[in-house]
């Protein structure tokens, strides 16, 4: 007997170091990374479109999540819901589907390529080692099945969402086998449930938000073998956080694979934040060498920062003699005379001092240095000196550019740390971002509630205004704009009638640019057609 319950233990002993095995190997396959909403594209985050696919794929991203939806003649396209944040993709709203042919010809921000499945397949076609996470706030399982029936050929490169328990034995019987139990939709959670179900039917993984993982309930799992992934994590300390409470991985736009994998992982620049605790470098102003601060380097190591691969270690002098405009910083980190490995930065040179960028964000600098001087253009002798003045009191814009001219000074447009570009509405008119406008021109509170309604305090008198609507509203009065105050990446954006009507100021709009006047001024004829001309010269 005591044989018999020897070689019992042994057995069970041994199929457990089995099972640890295989789950440290299925663990060992994942990512660490799963680009969220197709991954962010210059700045624009889940746009689900073309180039922020491709884009996901050159930065390494082997899992990528796509949110998806059925046309109204039952084709897969890209599109993260149809009311929700139509707008903020489209600058539309759909109230009732779009077929597929309708879809194609909108455009993403008014300036990516909408993905369709079609698209999708071809570019999974061309790249054999990419695999795509649904989700969708659709029909989930008409959804896979039109996966399955359109092209069964692919049916092993996607990785389902399932929403609810009794989603997956429907899901499975499609013949999809790495299946995700995501938990943003479900209202009453048991964890215990929970665990029990994705060890019996061999889930993939589990994904949570946030606002969950913060309760605990990621750790509880990660406890239990379970790979868990956070969404959206778009900050790296928070990244790190979450892997801390027992995360397996996070799906990010803006996190990139070899920020935690290779070199990077653990070797990076880093500064001191304005409570003094260091964090990632991203984007950053400094004004001296030692601002810059190599986060995981060792006592006996050595490191060599150069500049434009000079091969001398750069310092202080060196900035101060570098040329204005792009350059690179090359980290290189030694150990005794062998390299461990090589980081690489983006630098920019201005009469501000110097900017360095993670190389994720280069295209930060695509319009950098294309600024004039006001003054300098103004003392063209040929500009008249009542147009130097009037131009001097205005706020100057052009489609396209986030830069802007006000009294002289030359600003930006911002949206958090991504530059904001005057658009063109849909009725031709420009759009300017419209707390920035507002604010520069006097108005001393402009804010927007959930609901999406804007209100405005401009010498003492209250305004508000819908967005997505064009009706002003003072009181009791009610006054109509002919263009709309629409959103663009969460930010309200108006014409220029509109701030007429807010400041008493008028405006001149011609071939993409805009001229916010000051108080009083209302040219015409000539004076009009040469305050427009000069004022293209600034752009």
């Amino acid at each position: 007997m005591r044989n018999k319950s020897s070689a019992f233990i042994g057995i069970t002993v041994i199929l457990l170091l089995l099972l640890q095995t295989t789950v440290s190997f299925a663990l060992e396959e994942k990512q660490k990374v799963i680009a969220h909403g197709g991954g962010v594209y210059r700045g624009y985050e889940t746009t689900n479109s073309v180039e922020a696919l491709n884009q996901a794929i050159r930065n390494g991203y082997k899992i990528i999540e796509l949110d998806m939806e059925l046309s109204s003649d039952g084709k897969i396209i890209m599109l993260h819901d149809w009311d929700r944040t139509a707008m903020h993709y489209f600058g539309s709203s759909f109230p009732r589907k779009l077929s597929q042919g309708q879809f194609m010809s909108l455009s993403v921000h008014g300036a990516l390529e909408v993905l369709t499945f079609e698209k999708l397949a071809l570019i999974l076609e061309k790249n054999p080692d990419i695999r795509i996470v649904t989700d969708t706030k659709g029909d989930n399982l008409a959804l896979l099945t039109e996966i399955k029936e359109s092209r069964p050929n692919l049916l092993n490169r996607f990785l389902p969402q399932i929403y609810e328990y009794d989603q997956w034995s429907e899901v499975n019987s499609l013949g999809y086998t790495d299946i995700i139990f995501t938990l943003y939709a479900m209202a009453d959670l048991d964890t215990d449930k929970l665990v029990s179900f994705v060890i019996e039917h061999g889930i993939y993984a589990v994904t949570m938000p946030d606002y969950l993982a913060e309760r605990g309930i990621c750790k509880k799992l990660s406890d239990q073998g379970i790979a868990v992934y956070v969404h959206p994590v778009s900050n790296y300390e928070a990244a790190l956080q979450y892997l801390d409470q027992g995360a397996f991985g996070v799906y990010s736009g803006t996190l990139l694979p070899s920020e935690f994998d290779g070199i990077e992982k653990e070797y990076y620049l880093t500064v001191p934040d304005e409570g003094g605790s260091a964090v990632k470098l991203t984007d950053e102003r400094i004004n001296h060498w030692n601002e810059l601060i190599l986060h995981g380097r060792k006592p006996a190591e050595t490191v060599l920062f150069e500049i434009d691969q000079s091969r001398q270690n750069a310092n202080d002098q060196t900035f101060e003699d570098l040329e204005p405009g792009k350059h690179t910083l090359t980290v290189t980190i030694f150990d005794k005379k062998a390299c461990k490995g090589v980081l690489s930065y983006c630098l920019w040179k201005d009469a501000k001092g110097l900017r360095v960028l993670h190389k994720k964000y280069e295209y930060r600098l695509d319009t950098a240095g294309r600024e004039k001087d006001f003054h300098t253009v103004m003392q063209d002798e040929s500009i008249p000196e009542e147009v130097r003045e009037i131009l001097g009191q205005s706020l100057i814009a052009k489609e396209g550019e986030s830069s802007f001219y006000y009294n002289g000074n030359l600003e930006a447009y911002m949206n958090g740390e991504e530059h904001l570009t005057v658009q063109k509405g849909s009725f031709g008119k420009l759009l300017l971002p419209l707390s920035t406008t507002l604010q520069r021109l006097g108005s001393s509170s402009v804010t927007m509630s959930k609901g999406r309604d804007i209100t405005i305090i401009h010498n003492g008198e209250k305004s508000m205004i819908m967005a997505n609507t064009g009706v002003l509203r003072r009181g009791f009065r009610l006054t109509r704009i002919e263009t709309p105050v629409i959103l663009y990446l969460n930010k309200s954006m108006a014409g220029g009638e509109l701030y007429r009507e807010i400041t008493g100021r008028a405006y001149l709009e011609k071939d993409g640019r805009i001229i916010l006047l000051p108080d009083a001024e209302e040219p015409d004829g000539a004076l009009k057609d040469l305050l427009l001309k000069t004022a293209g010269k600034l752009f």
